[in-house]
């Protein structure tokens, strides 16, 4: 999104705006003009957490302060989504078209765009991508699972992302009297009052994989830097898991398994093989595990037939790792296809668009 200054708002990372409305062009046009073509976001499409808030009255040191919220009520959330909306009006309108054309919008959410789940902030998008009917939108609480396949966002497999799905709204009393608020897991308010401020002067820290790498080369080559950054995510830690929210943060356990998480994360890929491995008896109702969540662009068909795939992102990436050294953008999805009758088959692809001139370096 841009600013009204005209400036790219440091916390954005999706610049694909015109690859998306070609993408849907295509998938909706042609050789798919009268197919059943059925677009499923699997989360994480919006991102309420990385608008830019508004700078407060209030100062410190003479100079003004960014207040970054950590609650969120309905209305702040569709106040969010209003922002994302007008940020992105090249996608929007593809979206518009693509539904316009008889095919079909799935929104599933993920860890940053739970606010999906208020009803005023569905209301928002239904009304600026008017579906010709409202089957043609669809908004799923729980994976989306069909024809021996899973669809899932993934960040339910992580303590830190986790989502309380039977206490999703908690009735709180704040400074402004009692609200209900998004039950909201301790890393979402971590992205939005800590990540986000060192987003403002590093903004690429959010692209960087595996993080423990980037902090093992910090070490070295920015010290001060790596100490001072790790001192305020732990005094942050603790604010929030003990003293800010105590009646939401008090459970020990929890504590602890994000922290043993945090210094240790777990990939999707071996949360997938966790998963297939447990069914030996084959109640589990899919074979194929499609996940997004940590970015990484991934096909793997375990020795049991079972297959994961992991959709990966259309934002840039760092990748600190030997087997993928660099810096870029894939445009990954998975592609279902039914063919002649048979069971679905399912691909990740790369999207490379129509050929331009130039463009924006991300």
């Amino acid at each position: 999104a841009v600013l009204p200054d005209g400036r790219r708002n440091p916390l954005e990372d999706f610049h694909q705006d015109g690859k998306f409305r070609e993408f849907l062009d295509h998938y909706s046009s042609a050789d798919y003009a009268d197919s059943d073509v059925e677009l499923i976001i699997n989360g994480d499409f919006f991102d309420p957490l990385a608008v830019l808030p508004v700078i407060e009255e209030k100062r410190r040191r003479n100079r003004p302060e960014r207040e970054f919220p950590i609650e969120v009520e309905e209305n702040a959330a569709v106040r969010q989504f209003q922002k994302i909306i007008e940020g992105h009006p090249v996608a929007m309108r593809a979206l518009k078209l693509f539904l316009a054309r008889g095919k079909r919008v799935i929104f599933r959410w993920g860890n940053h765009d739970a606010a999906l789940l208020w009803p005023k902030v569905q209301d928002l998008v239904r009304a600026t991508l008017e579906p010709p009917t409202p089957s043609a939108i669809e908004f799923q609480l729980k994976p989306y699972i069909f024809d021996r396949i899973c669809i899932d966002h993934g960040h339910q497999h992580e303590i830190i992302n986790q989502f309380d799905e039977n206490n999703l709204f908690i009735e709180r009393e704040t400074r402004h009297g009692k609200r209900t608020l998004m039950n909201l897991p301790f890393g979402s308010f971590f992205v939005m009052g800590f990540i986000n401020r060192i987003k403002l002067k590093r903004h690429y820290i959010s692209q960087i994989h595996p993080m423990r790498m980037y902090l093992k080369i910090a070490f070295f080559l920015e010290p001060v830097w790596f100490w001072v950054g790790g001192f305020k995510s732990a005094l942050f830690f603790i604010k929030m898991r003990f003293i800010t929210h105590p009646m939401r943060f008090a459970r020990f356990r929890k504590t602890v398994l994000i922290l043993i998480e945090a210094l240790r994360r777990t990939s999707l890929e071996k949360v997938a093989d966790r998963i297939f491995s447990g069914d030996k008896d084959g109640r589990l109702g899919y074979d194929t595990l499609i996940l997004g969540h940590d970015h990484q662009a991934k096909v793997r068909v375990f020795p049991n037939g079972k297959m994961y795939v992991n959709t990966g992102t259309w934002t840039p990436i760092t990748s600190l790792h030997w087997s993928s050294l660099g810096h870029g953008i894939t445009r990954t999805y998975a592609l279902i296809e039914y063919l002649d009758g048979e069971k679905p088959r399912v691909s990740l692809k790369v999207w490379n668009g129509l050929p331009q001139v130039s463009e924006d370096y991300a």
